[in-house]
């Protein structure tokens, strides 16, 4: 029952609302994952052992949570068996790796593909597919594991596309498409639908089309039934290899604070930052990510990677104690920081989050029945207030009864022990959740019975 710290952008709770549905579409589209749980460290998946045709599927789990019950469905192939036909209650006991075998049922009997699917009352779930065919480890796409990826291998500028994919799933058909540069190609113009055949790694061309004839950039996506997809773009003029590698770009980009003279300039340092796009800079105030900021510059990221910049701060914000910064480019890449508005060198005082890196998270501990818990933290981040709220189970502990302030102090791993409000007396599960001023946040649950 562990979870992950999140920056959001303001201490008012409507935008910290807002933001979490932001920040779980961002995941999705930069991981190409359908679906992210920030409920936990790891994302639980199974893989297709055997099928019986039209009779049953074996499936073996991996990295589950542990004491969860999961309904099992099925339905048709692409359907990622959302509203399927429920097929049996698997209880996920120790959690971790296990096998199950489930029938199929009548009304999918007959079916070339079938998607199955696991949900948690929680909130956990998994899924994949399988061939309706009598085999051993090899239907159901089990061999594909990974993200699909395709890098840009040639342009003919106004004329068409080459691509080389990495990693793809077999057998499945895909639809490209191409759109404005920045968009991932999402609902743009279809040019072709290619059969991935044996998957991993092929080569295809695709004409650009003429609604795009004349764009500096160029988006293309590749989209299957089965929810696969990849994107990437391309600058749109002949070339092979280079001026056309678009999204060979992988990774986050960051920035740190290198020095500040207060009310006057502050000085960053990039890391992995893409090539060749223009950023704007923008400042606000601390909390807010810089969303929405003064615009104070437009940077080009140059041959990326690193590099330094100075910015000016803006009057509005002079004589603020902390300010927020951010850079963003129109492709949508972003990254953002903030710094102590203090003269400093060296990148001490003046870090502000760089100091602060990886994703805190919390367990519990113990339990004692409408009484306490004992939480243990990992990684939080040094000096931070948090309230502590309580919740009924699924709401996260959002808006719940406030128990307790708490200093991180260090940060890093501590120890805490919370009472439990009396309005939840006699609930069978509870959410918690700590959520500091600066916008860092986490929740997790547990069961209100007595445990050491």
């Amino acid at each position: 029952m562990e979870t992950i710290f999140y920056k959001m952008i303001s201490p008012t709770r409507a935008v910290r609302f807002a933001l979490q549905g932001l920040v779980a579409l961002l995941l999705v589209l930069a991981c190409l994952l359908p679906a992210v749980k920030p409920v936990q460290a790891a994302i639980p998946t199974f893989s297709i052992v055997s099928v019986v045709t039209n009779s049953s599927v074996t499936i073996q789990t991996y990295n589950f949570p542990a004491g969860q019950e999961f309904t099992v469905r099925m339905g048709p192939f692409g359907t990622l068996a959302i509203g399927g036909v429920v097929v049996g209650t698997t209880n996920s006991g120790a959690g971790g790796s296990f096998s199950v075998t489930y029938s199929i049922p009548a009304s999918l009997v007959g079916s070339a593909q079938i998607a199955i699917r696991m949900d948690s009352p929680a909130g956990y779930y998994a899924y994949n597919w399988f061939y309706n065919s009598t085999s051993g480890g090899t239907s159901g796409g089990t061999g594909y594991t990974g993200i699909p990826t395709f890098n840009i291998l040639s342009v003919v500028q106004d004329d068409k596309v080459t691509i080389k994919t990495n990693n793809f799933p077999s057998g499945l058909d895909f639809t490209v498409r191409m759109g404005a540069y920045g968009t991932l190609g999402l609902g743009g113009i279809v040019v072709a639908t290619t059969n991935s055949g044996s998957g991993g790694s092929f080569e295809a061309t695709y004409a650009i089309p003429a609604a795009l004839k004349g764009s500096y950039q160029i988006a293309i996506r590749m989209d299957s039934t089965a929810g696969h997809y990849a994107y990437n773009w391309f600058y749109n003029n002949t070339g092979s290899g280079t001026s056309g590698t678009g999204g060979l770009y992988t990774g986050i980009p960051t920035f740190s604070i290198l020095s500040v003279v207060q009310d006057d300039k502050v000085t960053i340092k990039t890391n992995n930052f893409p090539a060749g796009l223009d950023f704007k800079v923008r400042m606000g105030p601390y909390g807010t990510q810089a969303i929405g900021g003064i615009e104070v510059a437009t940077t080009n990221s140059g041959a990326g990677g690193s590099f330094e910049a100075t910015y000016t701060i803006p009057d509005a914000l002079k004589g603020s104690y902390q300010i927020a910064i951010r850079l963003e480019s129109a492709a949508g890449y972003y990254a953002y920081n903030w710094f102590y508005n203090n003269t400093t060198t060296g990148g001490t005082s003046g870090t502000g989050g760089p100091a602060y890196t990886g994703f805190p998270t919390f367990s519990i501990v113990s339990v004692v029945r409408d009484d306490k818990v004992t939480v243990q933290t990992y990684n939080l981040p040094p000096s931070q207030d948090f309230k502590v709220r309580m919740g009924p189970y699924g709401s996260l502990g959002i808006g719940g009864i406030e128990v307790a302030t708490i200093n991180s102090g260090a940060g890093g791993a501590q120890s805490f022990t919370f009472t439990i409000p009396a309005a939840l007396y006699g609930s069978y599960q509870i959410a918690v959740r700590m959520e500091s001023s600066a916008g860092y946040f986490a929740y997790n649950w547990f069961y209100n019975n007595t445990t050491y």
